[in-house]
């Protein structure tokens, strides 16, 4: 029996293109839910900026700094241009644990490989909260950022 081939759900996207992320950058070790819920990786050894990673803020990222992979893909079938969703709680604890964010603007086809990544503070990304959302019905207040306020859209190659 052949599988549907028909939209993939947002978290599944998001974990193709987390793994798709770990795949890429060296140094990073995969943190499960299990242990927490608020990060997805860790440094495992000290990761410096490079041409495919760069970093906004920090000079490098210590062992054992938690980090949190957000992913968007560039245009939305409505023609804007894709957002990162954060979580309040997640945000104010991976910002009081000293932790960045791993921004990455991915192939929207079902492997989400990366286009462009950066690694962000937490503590710069407040600069980029507009405001949070109430989620409703017992989800988390969120914030979306479109990917225009970490990237220049010239590191997003169309």
């Amino acid at each position: 029996m052949s599988q549907s081939r028909g939209p993939v759900s947002s978290k599944r996207a998001g974990e193709n293109a987390e793994a798709a992320v770990l795949e890429a950058v060296g140094g990073l070790a995969y943190v499960p839910d299990d242990e927490s819920e608020h990060i997805d990786a860790r440094a495992e050894t000290l990761i410096e900026p490079s041409r495919t990673l760069p970093f906004v803020g920090i000079c490098l990222l210590e062992v054992g700094t938690a980090v949190e992979i957000k992913s968007a893909i560039p245009r939305l079938a409505s023609g804007q241009r894709g957002r990162f969703y954060l979580r309040r709680e997640q945000h104010e604890g991976l910002r009081g644990a000293g932790g960045s964010y791993l921004f990455a603007v991915c192939e929207p086809r079902p492997g989400r490989e990366p286009v462009a990544m950066k690694i962000v503070p937490a503590t710069v990304v407040d600069d980029a909260i507009t405001s949070w959302r109430s989620g409703g019905d017992d989800r988390p207040s969120c914030a979306q950022i479109s990917w225009s306020r970490i990237f220049d859209p010239s590191e997003v190659a169309p």
